[in-house]
C-alpha cells in the first residue's frame, strides 16, 4: 500500500534502489500554443547544502567527464546509453547527426546526443531522465523518470533535492499555474507505473513560479528519509542553480 506524503512531512525510506517518477498535466484551459517542457533535475548536496561540483547536478543537459587531467577533457563529456545503463556514450558528432524536426526546428548533433542518452552522477547513483520536450512520449505515465541507487551515493553527499523547472519559461511566458495534477512518486523496479511506494501530490498554487523543489532525500541515523518540500521559485533552473552551487 502506497504511503501518501504531505508537504513538510518526513518519512523513513524502506527502499535503496528505486525509480523516481514525476508527472503533471497542462491545464485544459491553457491557451498557450507553445510546447510545455518541464525538466527534472537532482542536486546532490554536501553538508553545506551545496553541490561539490557541476557534475553533481544531474539534469537534461548534463554530462560527466571521466577523462579528468587529459588535455581534451573538456571536449569529452559522457552520458549513458538508455538501452544499456552500463555503457557510456561520449559526444561524437560522427554518430549523432543534426536534423530538422517536424516543426522545422534545427537540432544540432550535440542536441541529438543529449536527446538519445541519459545523464548520470559521477558515482552512478543517480541516472537522470531522457528529456520529454513536449510531454508527447508520456501521456499515460510519468512525464520524466530518474533511477536512484542510494547504496552507491558517495559518502560526503548528504542529500538529494529533486526539482522540476520549466524550460524557456520567460520566452514562452509559462509558469506552474498552467500545470495541474503534479506529483512525485518512488517505486520499485518492475512495479507498474500506476503504483508507488511513496507518493507526494502537489496541491499548492505555484502560479508565480517557474521551478519547484518537489522533495529531498537525506541521510538520517544510518539510513535515508524523504521529505515532501513543495518550494516554489519565480525563476527557472538558473534560480535553483544559484541556490545550490
Amino acid at each position: 500500500m502506497a504511503i501518501h506524503i504531505e508537504k513538510g512531512q518526513n518519512i523513513k525510506l524502506s527502499l535503496d534502489i528505486f525509480h523516481v517518477g514525476l508527472g503533471w498535466d497542462v491545464r485544459e484551459d491553457d491557451s498557450s500554443n507553445e510546447d510545455f517542457d518541464l525538466d527534472v533535475s537532482a542536486f546532490m548536496l554536501k553538508s553545506d547544502k551545496k553541490i561539490p561540483s557541476d557534475d553533481w547536478l544531474v539534469y537534461y543537459n548534463s554530462g560527466i567527464d571521466y577523462d579528468s587531467g587529459r588535455p581534451d577533457a573538456a571536449e569529452k563529456p559522457y552520458r549513458l546509453d538508455p538501452n544499456d545503463l552500463s555503457k557510456l556514450q561520449p559526444f561524437d558528432p560522427s554518430k549523432y547527426h543534426e536534423y530538422i524536426d517536424d516543426d522545422g526546428v534545427r537540432h544540432t548533433s550535440r542536441d541529438a546526443w543529449r536527446e538519445q542518452t541519459r545523464p548520470v552522477s559521477p558515482d552512478w547513483s543517480v541516472i537522470g531522465s531522457i528529456d520529454d520536450e513536449d510531454g508527447s512520449t508520456s501521456e499515460d505515465g510519468d512525464d520524466e523518470t530518474m533511477d536512484i541507487n542510494l547504496e552507491k551515493v558517495r559518502a560526503d553527499i548528504n542529500e538529494i533535492v529533486i526539482c522540476v523547472s520549466i524550460h524557456k519559461y520567460a520566452e514562452r511566458r509559462q509558469n506552474f499555474g498552467q500545470v495541474e495534477r503534479a506529483y512525485v512518486r518512488l517505486y520499485k523496479p518492475g512495479q507498474p507505473q500506476s503504483e508507488g511506494e511513496y507518493i507526494y501530490d502537489l496541491t499548492e498554487d505555484f502560479s508565480a513560479c517557474a521551478s519547484v523543489e518537489f522533495c529531498r532525500l537525506y541521510r538520517k541515523d544510518s539510513g535515508w528519509k524523504i521529505q515532501a518540500l513543495g518550494i516554489g521559485h519565480k525563476g527557472g533552473l538558473e534560480e535553483l542553480v544559484s541556490k545550490f552551487v
